[in-house]
């Protein structure tokens, strides 16, 4: 009875972080979705500006997610190029990694104290309260990331959970995790939130921290995936490249879990940080190593018969 109660608990404080994390994804957008376009119209003239702005963004908003199905969206009305779509994707890969770095802030007083500090701007009338809420909700995000940590200390030591945690240290189990888990939550940001929780308690290391982040990314794609099936070829041939692109990277970073292990570990001895900056490198490597060779990406991916359907309509 006990660990049912601790459960509900567990799935409770989950779902608090996934509202959080959505509410202030979709009060970003609503401040600036307009501009938004109209921005990704302007930058996409140059590729550092098209990279730039799929990593800024998706910094900003913390949903790499809304990101690819925005830009799928906007290759399937013509507003962007392939090309161009492919750009913003790379970019979204590094904005993503923000996510880690915000939550691996181990503080139980930060995110009371900005949920106080949304509320008292949301109050001022005018356009600064919309900016309030974003705030809210960002030390929302926090305060739900606190309780789980908080839900989760009676079971850390849990047997049946240390086992089965505990096999993710085979790396391709530990990648397969974090594929299915994300495509059930569809948000790598809350797997990444939950591992850096886990870590931080001490209930895994970071040998299994690193294949389950490395394998939300691709899980992450499938929403893109999902949306792209009701519009143009292209579209859908742009959803596909992003999971191409995660994929492939996974494969090429694969060989080296260890060298990573070794570097985010030098680089800090707080484990949630050691998750922040190996799932960092992961992404940054991809998204240079396709960014580098885009021109012949691009030309292979153009044989594709989807593309050759939407050139034609």
């Amino acid at each position: 009875m006990e660990n049912i109660e601790t459960l509900i608990v567990i799935v409770s404080a989950i779902t608090l972080f996934i509202y959080g994390l959505q509410s202030f994804s979709r009060e970003i957008e609503n401040f600036g979705e307009e501009r938004l376009s109209k921005w990704i119209g302007k930058l996409t003239k140059w590729s550092v500006g098209s990279f730039a702005l799929g990593a800024v963004v998706t910094g900003i908003i913390q949903s790499s997610t809304f990101v690819s199905s925005l830009t799928v969206s906007l290759v399937n009305s013509g507003v962007i190029s392939f090309r161009d779509s492919l750009l913003i994707l790379l970019g979204t890969n590094v904005g993503t990694t923000s996510t880690a770095w915000i939550v691996s802030i181990q503080s139980s007083f930060l995110g009371p104290f900005i949920i106080v500090l949304g509320t008292l701007i949301s109050m001022i009338p005018g356009r600064v309260a919309v900016a309030g809420k974003s705030i809210f909700y960002f030390g929302f995000i926090f305060f739900a990331l606190s309780l789980i940590s908080d839900a989760m200390q009676p079971i850390k030591d849990d047997p049946i959970l240390v086992e089965v945690l505990s096999k993710a240290s085979n790396p391709l189990l530990g990648i397969l995790y974090g594929i299915i888990i994300t495509v059930i939550i569809q948000s790598s940001s809350v797997v990444v939130g939950l591992v850096i929780v886990l870590i931080s308690q001490g209930t895994i290391d970071l040998s299994i921290a690193i294949p389950i982040v490395v394998g939300a990314n691709i899980g992450t794609t499938s929403t893109a995936l999902l949306v792209s099936f009701k519009m143009t070829p292209i579209s859908r041939l742009v959803a596909l490249s992003a999971s191409l692109f995660n994929v492939i990277g996974v494969l090429l970073m694969f060989p080296f879990f260890d060298i990573l292990e070794h570097i985010a570990i030098n680089f800090s001895e707080i484990p949630s940080l050691q998750v922040a900056m190996a799932f960092t490198i992961s992404n940054t490597f991809t998204s240079i190593f396709f960014f580098v060779f885009l021109t012949p990406t691009v030309r292979l991916l153009q044989k594709h018969r989807w593309y050759r359907e939407g050139v034609r309509e």
